[in-house]
């Protein structure tokens, strides 16, 4: 059985219509008050899974305010935001971030965790790679 052509189009033009309206309801993400760290690190880690990367670094960039005194998430954010960059091809903020960051290991006494360095240091010498995209 064949489904008529104006049936067809009218389905599309329904699911078209409903998908415009959920996304115009969604508007922008609040982010609430009082989280952990952890749950910080896990809702910037599903917006970045979905692929919305200004809403990760949203995320990312209120450890600094709600969390200032813990130098162990602090670093990670910074190494996540600078990464995050990256991957928006925002190549010449990421490099900035990123070498903001390790030139607070060279000052650092050993305080700040190490993975982040050794990532940092990856994502720079990729960065350099290549001439820095501008955006």
């Amino acid at each position: 059985m064949r489904i008529p052509r104006r049936v067809s189009f009218l389905c599309a033009v329904c699911a078209a219509a409903i998908g415009f309206l959920t996304a115009c309801a969604s508007g922008p993400v609040e982010i609430p008050a009082g989280l952990s760290a952890a749950e910080i690190f896990q809702r910037a880690q599903d917006a970045t899974d979905r692929g919305d990367y200004p809403l990760g670094i949203r995320y990312y960039s209120t450890i600094e305010s709600s969390y200032p005194d813990d130098i162990n998430h602090m670093t990670w954010a910074s190494y996540e935001i600078a990464f995050l960059y990256h991957k928006m091809g925002k190549d010449e903020m990421s490099l900035t971030l990123v070498t903001d960051l390790l030139d607070k290991y060279s000052k650092d006494n050993g305080s700040l965790p190490p993975a982040p360095h050794v990532l940092a240091l990856k994502l720079k010498a990729r960065l350099e790679e290549t001439p820095p995209k501008t955006q």
